[in-house]
């Protein structure tokens, strides 16, 4: 028989041990982001951290980095990091890496992962140069942080704690052609399969943002005034450099007969 006493005893631990998995839940995930402090072509690197519940279950999460309209991405790049299998993302398939930031637009990148006690992602990024003024000589680009979202089966939802749930009454639709997350809105047209469930699954989670340094970088801004001067001076010098080619190879050309011409006269001396 077990008294009384114990009865407390056990149910105590118990309570105790619920408790304990109950903050489990609610501790956030951990994202670091960081980005290389010089150049036009740098690269942000992720260290994402899930508590132990959710690491290593059945989910999947996205980091959403919303990217200005300054930076760009080399589609042929990320292939090529996917190929290799050193990368796992979702962004458009062609993005112009010559428009001017005055012309281009911003987007979104997702980062595709499996919950871990620590991954480490890479993402390289380009700034775009801007258009010439005569007010300032740089630009300060800054890049936002990632929003995190996560998508666990259907039977395993209850691993995902309310508490860690930006919007609890919100679910989202992947949009892989669009590189984004929309608010799934249920219509009578959208056929309910087990595809479609999964794919509008997904939850905006808080996290734990840790910046090493602001995500800022200062991009260098041409001088509107030096506009002639270098259009003229490049002019002169393509003209000087062209003219002084088609010398030089008439010069060669000259030389070149001259030579020959001594070598056929002396092997008539010979014969």
């Amino acid at each position: 028989m077990i008294s009384k006493r114990n009865w407390r005893t056990t149910i105590c631990v118990l309570t105790l041990l619920a408790s304990a998995a109950r903050s489990y839940l609610l501790q956030q995930p951990v994202v670091h982001v960081e980005m290389e402090k010089a150049g036009m072509h740098r690269t942000l690197t992720y260290r994402v951290q899930f508590d132990y519940p959710l690491a290593g279950k059945d989910c999947d999460y996205m980091l959403l980095q919303p990217l200005p309209a300054a930076v760009y991405i080399s589609t042929d790049e990320l292939d090529d990091l996917q190929r290799l299998k050193r990368l796992s993302a979702v962004y458009p398939k062609f993005v112009n890496v010559e428009e001017a930031t005055e012309r281009a637009q911003p987007f979104s990148v997702l980062l595709r992962g499996v919950p871990k006690l620590m991954e480490i992602v890479t993402l390289p990024i380009h700034f775009r140069y801007h258009a010439p003024s005569d007010k300032r000589s740089t630009s300060v680009v800054a890049v936002a942080t990632p929003e995190l979202y996560l998508n666990c089966p259907i039977a395993d939802n209850e691993l995902v704690d309310n508490e860690l749930v930006a919007r609890p009454d919100k679910l989202y639709c992947l949009n892989a052609h669009k590189s984004r997350f929309d608010v799934n809105i249920v219509t009578d047209r959208e056929p309910t399969t087990i595809h479609n469930l999964e794919r509008c699954n997904w939850k905006q989670i808080h996290v734990d943002y840790q910046l090493r340094a602001p995500l800022r970088a200062e991009i260098p801004v041409g001088n509107t005034n030096a506009y002639a001067p270098v259009l003229y001076g490049t002019i002169i010098l393509t003209w000087t450099m062209a003219i002084w080619t088609m010398l030089r190879t008439l010069s060669s050309s000259r030389r070149i007969n001259q030579r020959l011409n001594e070598q056929r006269q002396l092997q008539r001396k010979v014969k």
